[in-house]
């Protein structure tokens, strides 16, 4: 199906279990190359069930994950067919990043819940989703996928820069567009505030107030993670059982911890970026209104010019890239960069499901 327009749906769910975007856009396509317009976007915040289901899902058992999957996809499709109507909107596709529940590359898998079929016969609209597996049995990491849309919509930026549950980086070097994920972020700052009983650290103003322990910093920047090369991948497992542990072996305040935590973050930040020329670093995710991380991250990248846009690209740049991602696949287009994932060749992934 191509066309010179799709309206398009991008649902994303983050590993930060604050809720599901939704993210209404038109893509353009003409001799100029494409373009997008964010029409209506909105996060519908997790009920307690579901983030309880979510974050204990990679323990349930092979019947329960697979209930979960459909019963998931079904809540999915519900609050879609909501938002549709609620704004009187007519998708051509809908796109559904699902949400992770394994990421394992490096034995051949990925599993994002949410059940295409699901989707698709709640909200009564064509559904793509599953972006990651063909990816993966092609020889990739299956992430991070989103460079697709900074190739396409937002080359303008010589870095794209997502501060996420996990943060990671999309730029070109020699013609090729390279990406991959950095570090943990939003995860390790929110588990840390939800110990004080706060969802996060707003503006990072606890951080701020906290010092740096010098022994938790070290033994974080010693993770093996960063002696890989790119092509490479953070899973929340390996986040939960390398980080998070590490983080609580300390006995320190949650002050200096985040504090700590921020300081990691930024090193990291500025590690992968360390050859960068002067040019413009586009940061978008929910880091993105950490003040404290941006001041530092500014003090340590000088060079680069420091971009926050408005806060609905800040806030669903990642759905807004899903939802085009779905237009690629329906199009049978590339939408997955072997230049990114170290798999055998470019692809188009994703599955399509009809009601």
């Amino acid at each position: 199906m191509k066309m010179a327009s799709y309206k398009v749906l991008g649902i994303m769910s983050g590993s930060s279990l604050d809720g599901v975007d939704l993210t209404y856009c038109e893509f353009k396509n003409d001799q100029n190359g494409w373009r997008y317009q964010l029409i209506k976007a909105e996060t519908i915040p997790y009920s307690e069930y579901w983030i309880q289901v979510l974050a204990s899902s990679p323990n349930f058992t092979d019947t329960k994950l697979a209930n979960a999957h459909t019963e998931y996809g079904r809540y999915l499709g519900n609050i879609t067919h909501n938002f549709l109507l609620k704004y009187s909107l007519n998708p051509d596709i809908i796109a559904s990043h699902g949400h992770t529940v394994f990421h394992a590359p490096e034995r051949g898998f990925t599993f994002q819940l949410g059940e295409g079929q699901a989707i698709a016969d709640q909200c009564g609209h064509t559904v793509v989703c599953d972006f990651r597996s063909k990816d993966i049995s092609l020889g990739g990491q299956g992430a991070p996928l989103v460079p697709i849309g900074d190739e396409y919509l937002f080359n303008e930026y010589d870095y794209c820069l997502n501060l996420g549950g996990i943060a990671n980086i999309s730029f070109k070097k020699d013609n090729k567009r390279i990406a991959f994920d950095i570090c943990p972020a939003n995860q390790m700052i929110n588990y840390l505030s939800g110990q004080i009983g706060k969802p996060y650290d707003d503006q990072g103003k606890i951080a701020r107030s906290g010092r740096v322990n010098h022994a938790l910093l070290a033994k974080l920047n010693k993770d093996p993670f960063y002696t890989l090369n790119p092509p490479k991948s953070l899973s929340n497992q390996y986040v939960q059982d390398q980080f998070i542990r590490l983080i609580d072996v300390f006995n320190d305040s949650i002050e200096n911890k985040l504090h700590t935590v921020t300081e990691h973050i930024v090193i990291q930040i500025s590690n992968a970026i360390k050859d960068s020329k002067l040019g413009k670093l586009l940061i978008t995710g929910g880091g993105a209104y950490n003040t404290f991380l941006i001041d530092k991250l500014r003090e340590l990248i000088p060079p680069l010019e420091i971009i926050l846009p408005d806060k609905q690209l800040i806030d669903f740049k990642e759905a807004l890239i899903f939802g085009f991602m779905g237009v690629l696949r329906i199009r049978n287009e590339v939408n997955c960069l072997s230049s990114v994932t170290g798999s055998k060749m470019d692809c188009s992934g994703g599955v399509i499901f009809y009601p």
